[in-house]
């Protein structure tokens, strides 16, 4: 075991922890789903303020959902999302009603985590910071944005989703994945670091053991 061990240590080097989540803006849209069948997902839709999240008088909730992406190494996906509110000034605007549900579903469409952001304090253009959890039994997830309380006269706009997931083979938290989480494993592994955070993160796989699965788990992200 020992040389296997040394033999993995001298074969990686560093990479970084990618985000594999889809972005969102004028020039990256490709796959995301804008249910209103009036306004068509395009650039200049994008940049002109037409991608508004309301529920429609017929009872049609608009929404925007991300194409589907990997996530079986993630453990959370911060989003920073460029919300514009145009009404911010009216006498009538309400700001709980733009507030701003981003939803994280499974392979069956089914919502494993959300996260509601009200704008505080709210301007034209509010940037929103959510973040969400990725259970361990995903592989495949997708995002969803909406506004469950906004009307037409009163709603908020998508302009840009900036989104990074970071990664359970990151072990030691320092946003690479690299031979420092390998060493990390070992030393659980050789009662060298037996703290309960560490044990926890070094159990990459999820299996509730720290053993040599767990390192070949970092060494799949690491040639990925």
């Amino acid at each position: 075991m020992k040389q296997r061990l040394l033999l993995v240590l001298v074969l990686f080097t560093a990479i970084l922890c990618c985000a594999q989540v889809p972005q969102f803006s004028s020039s990256e849209y490709d796959g995301w789903i804008y249910n209103n069948p009036n306004i068509p997902l395009e650039q200049n839709t994008i940049i002109n303020n037409k991608i508004a999240l309301y529920v429609v008088s017929n009872g049609l909730v608009l929404s925007l959902t991300s194409p589907a992406f990997t996530c079986q190494m993630g453990e959370y996906i911060d989003m920073e999302v460029q919300w514009i509110t145009p009404q911010w000034q009216n006498e009538n605007f309400l700001v709980e009603w733009v507030a701003l549900t981003a939803a994280l579903l499974d392979e069956n469409g089914m919502t494993v985590d959300s996260v509601t952001c009200i704008p505080d304090p709210v301007s034209r253009t509010n940037h929103l910071n959510m973040s969400l959890t990725v259970p361990r039994s995903i592989q495949q997830a997708r995002l969803r944005f909406v506004a469950w309380k906004s009307i037409v006269s009163n709603c908020g706009i998508i302009r840009e989703i900036k989104a990074t997931c970071g990664n359970r083979a990151d072990v030691n938290g320092d946003g690479e994945v690299s031979i420092a989480d390998i060493n990390a494993i070992i030393n659980v592994i050789l009662g060298l670091d037996e703290t309960p955070e560490m044990i926890l993160k070094a159990d990459v796989n999820g299996d509730g053991e720290v053993n040599i699965p767990d390192v070949n788990k970092v060494i799949e992200v690491i040639q990925s």
